[in-house]
């Protein structure tokens, strides 16, 4: 049997993973009429609908989400082949992560990593956008969801539960959960969520002028104003943990909100045998559990 012409394939793998012909277009460089003629080509000529068209993006029909899957790994081994190709020793493990674990979690435990693993060349990738969970190039990645993504190995780290985070002498103003409307309020516009849902949990969702908080493009900038004593912040325990540890950082309240969703350590099935990546996850699971 011939393969299906290789745009074709490319443009169905990048509409699929960001969701839409708009992003899978400015990603080849082309245009999403282009991107949406591709895929219809390659649908007819394997006789099968890939997608469900609807006014608010795409969805993957069964057969879609497998080939999907197996597209991926094959990507995958491509791009891996090209890297033996190029170079003239072992590839590194590129692992995807959001900025925020990456900076706040992972990267000041990866010392450790490389003591123990010096033969190991682990490089971060935190570029997610349109990482649904994973990029081709990405041999593995850490990813918040809810551990099922169809033709991936997931491994639970920890949970995602929210709570407020601030400085000691911030916390020191904080008697009471209506005090949270005499401080500053820090929040992350990649999560605008994160702060309603813990202020209803708590019972308070109208005392609190979300309004007037002070807003940061990602969660890694209002932890820092946090620790300078600007305000009060959500967290993650995992973005927090060497700061509530060293005393840098105090959580005002109790209270902890779940949302349903936790990070994992995913990556191909394909990518079983690789002893790099083996040791990798293994090391992030136990890491997790410290």
């Amino acid at each position: 049997m011939t393969l299906p012409p290789l745009n074709g394939l490319r443009a169905f793998e990048a509409a699929a993973r960001t969701g839409s012909y708009v992003a899978a277009a400015e990603e080849l460089h082309v245009s999403p009429s282009a991107i949406s003629r591709l895929v219809k080509l390659l649908e007819g000529r394997l006789g099968v609908a890939l997608f469900v068209r609807r006014a608010n993006g795409l969805i993957l029909t069964d057969q879609g989400a497998a080939y999907l899957a197996d597209l991926t790994a094959a990507f995958a081994r491509i791009v891996q082949a090209t890297e033996r190709l190029r170079g003239a020793g072992p590839s590194a493990l590129v692992v995807g992560a959001g900025p925020t674990l990456a900076m706040r979690w992972l990267i000041p435990r990866l010392p450790a990593f490389n003591a123990a693993y010096p033969e190991i060349d682990v490089r971060l990738s935190t570029s997610v956008a349109g990482a649904e969970p994973m990029r081709p190039d990405w041999h593995a990645a850490i990813r918040l969801g809810s551990g099922a993504w169809p033709g991936l190995s997931a491994h639970f780290l920890f949970t995602a539960d929210l709570f407020p985070v601030c400085a000691p002498k911030v916390a020191a103003r904080l008697t009471a959960l209506a005090d949270l409307a005499k401080v500053a309020i820090l929040q992350a516009a990649s999560a605008p969520e994160d702060w309603p849902q813990w202020l209803s949990a708590a019972g308070i969702e109208g005392a609190v002028n979300l309004r007037r908080a002070q807003s940061f493009d990602y969660p890694a900038f209002a932890l820092q104003a946090a620790l300078d004593g600007l305000g009060v912040a959500m967290a993650r325990a995992p973005f927090v943990k060497d700061d509530l540890a060293a005393g840098r950082l105090v959580r005002p309240f109790e209270l902890a909100v779940p949302n349903g969703r936790g990070w994992y350590f995913v990556h191909r099935p394909t990518a079983e045998q690789d002893a790099s990546l083996a040791a990798f996850r293994d090391w992030v699971v136990a890491a997790a559990k410290d």
